[in-house]
């Protein structure tokens, strides 16, 4: 389905994860979300719940919901990057300027509802999760939003702080404390700045959490146009921003990987553990809502 104003133009697609799959400046022609190269619009799949995400992913805005790692937790058996992302959705309703899809999980005992909304200037993404049993169900939920970059352009985040997701993958940081973004440090101590994206000749990688968000917001500017995508949120909703950056180190992909998110870190066991893991009460209707504008120059 697509959905168009003066400003956005979308792609939703219910068999893809309900995800959007485009998002297109409508006065530059710009789309914003990456692909892997070969990528063809026009097919459809079949996975079953627990397919592995690396080897499937396809770009687009997926989201991920119970969990990120795989693995048992809480008794039960919760498969790689969640469900959503691999599983068609049902449509239950479409308006000019909206759909609103439902999907009952499998892997925890949770129905969903996910709106996506035009409004006059942006996009708002809702989504209401009800706990149907009698226990308290922890979970991680995140937007997983593949962005087209090229190099020189600008990561935005607030005043925050940042701390590498696992030193192993890391390029560019090379000490797990937490620091202040836009500045990271390297292994030896020296002071490297993360805002701006490098050239896939860097063959360059980096995975970062960050946290204490001054406010609600995360994007990317482009650096020819000056334009930005911007995201913003209630910080009760999702409190952390994970940031994964290929400049062709993982993978070969030349993408950013912008992600609001509930929790920290990706292992639920060990957030419930931390307290950082978030939670629907027995029987709870939970929404959690996310917008999208474009900031021009």
């Amino acid at each position: 389905m697509i959905l168009e104003n003066s400003e956005f133009k979308l792609t939703i697609r219910p068999d893809l994860g309900g995800r959007i799959d485009q998002l297109v400046d409508q006065k530059t022609g710009h789309e914003w979300l990456w692909h892997p190269p070969g990528y063809d619009a026009s097919q459809t799949r079949s996975l079953p719940v627990g397919a592995p995400f690396d080897e499937n992913w396809s770009g687009g805005w997926d989201e991920m919901f119970p969990n990120d790692g795989e693995g048992l937790s809480q008794n039960r058996h919760l498969v790689d990057h969640g469900e959503l992302w691999s599983q068609a959705w049902d449509v239950v309703e479409t308006t000019p300027s909206s759909i609103k899809m439902a999907r009952f999980c499998q892997t925890v005992p949770v129905s969903i509802q996910k709106t996506v909304r035009l409004e006059e200037s942006q996009a708002r993404i809702e989504f209401q999760f009800h706990n149907k049993s009698d226990e308290a169900i922890p979970f991680l939920f995140k937007h997983h939003i593949a962005i087209a970059i090229e190099a020189g352009d600008e990561i935005l985040l607030p005043d925050c702080l940042i701390e590498p997701v696992a030193l192993g993958f890391s390029k560019i940081i090379g000490r797990a404390q937490k620091t202040h973004f836009p500045k990271a440090l390297a292994a030896d101590g020296q002071e490297v700045d993360l805002r701006k994206t490098l050239p896939g000749s860097s063959q360059s990688q980096e995975f970062f959490y960050s946290s204490n968000l001054a406010k609600g917001e995360c994007g990317i500017r482009n650096q020819r146009s000056g334009s930005a995508l911007m995201m913003t949120f209630d910080q009760t909703d999702f409190p952390y921003v994970w940031v994964l950056q290929s400049y062709g180190g993982w993978r070969d992909h030349y993408v950013l990987v912008m992600e609001p998110c509930t929790t920290i870190p990706y292992d639920l066991d060990v957030a419930c553990q931390n307290g950082t893991a978030a939670q629907l009460k027995p029987k709870e209707l939970q929404q959690r809502v996310l917008t999208i504008h474009l900031q021009r120059s």
